[in-house]
């Protein structure tokens, strides 16, 4: 995977990504307190295959993370009647995470490999991490398993990812007004 950034350099302009910023894994932020944060303040939580706590315990998680050695972070804003509207919030989340996976798709079209080897990898040449699934209308979780797991992505909180504090720390924006919201993907390699 020669020259990776330039390639996703490039491809990134194929979207409409707001700003985004290339980093190591040893600058991403973590703690164990995204789980409580999840389940005090997300209707998802216990209801999504992607997210806590049916992602995967926290710490197996960073350490999945700490098998790559960069990464990429990129984020897309868009516009709504109300940010704090969480339907109206979820309606453009899911075109973000449409275009999370299209860009993934390409990713590994361009390097070869296929999304299905990917689940059965541990650790896969890239992994793409977002806002979480919104791959089906309604999760089958807790019930059934994932529908679709070779298009699930994964959240970032599910990695134990402070995600504000990592993109301030990279010098991204995520706050704008009361009528824009942003959402963020990482692709790591």
């Amino acid at each position: 995977m020669e020259n990776i950034e330039a390639y996703l350099e490039e491809l990134m302009g194929e979207y409409p990504i707001c700003e985004y910023a290339f980093g190591t894994v040893d600058q991403i932020p973590f703690s164990d307190k995204v789980f409580m944060i999840c389940e005090t303040d997300c209707k998802r939580y216990g209801h999504c295959w992607a997210c806590p706590p049916n992602a995967g315990t926290i710490q197996d998680n960073i350490a999945r993370i700490g098998g790559y050695s960069r990464f990429l972070v990129f984020s897309t804003v868009w516009e709504v009647s109300d940010a704090f509207n969480f339907d109206a919030c979820l309606f453009v989340r899911k075109e973000h995470e449409a275009l999370t996976r299209e860009f993934r798709e390409k990713l590994l079209a361009h390097y070869g490999l296929k999304k299905e080897s990917l689940e059965e990898n541990a650790a896969p040449p890239i992994y793409c991490l977002s806002a979480g699934c919104s791959v089906c209308e309604e999760c089958a979780c807790p019930e059934e398993p994932c529908r679709h797991p070779e298009d699930r992505l994964m959240s970032m909180e599910s990695h134990g990812i402070l995600i504000m504090k990592l993109v301030e720390d990279l010098g991204l924006t995520y706050a704008y007004d009361g009528t824009t919201v942003v959402y963020f993907s990482a692709i790591l390699f």
